[in-house]
């Protein structure tokens, strides 16, 4: 399971569009938009393609790991 409230904090902190993400990862905007809002299940082709939009690794937005950066930035 994946943090699609850290996927949607990283693209509003960074200015990027959802259209352009969907883009990138070859899904619809509406889709992605409804993976965002929980309304919609995002399978793992799908989550590592956004991944891949996003130019990170595919264990950012793993619960576990997000979990673990914000303890991480807490701390500092």
């Amino acid at each position: 399971m994946f943090d699609r409230s850290a996927v949607k904090k990283m693209i509003e902190n960074n200015g990027i569009k959802q259209k352009a993400i969907a883009e990138k990862a070859k899904i619809t905007e509406r889709q992605f938009s409804l993976i965002l809002s929980g309304k919609r299940k995002c399978d793992i082709d799908e989550y590592v393609r956004i991944c891949m939009a996003l130019n990170v690794p595919i264990t950012t937005f793993i619960i576990e790991n997000v979990k673990q950066h914000e303890h991480r930035q807490e701390d500092r």
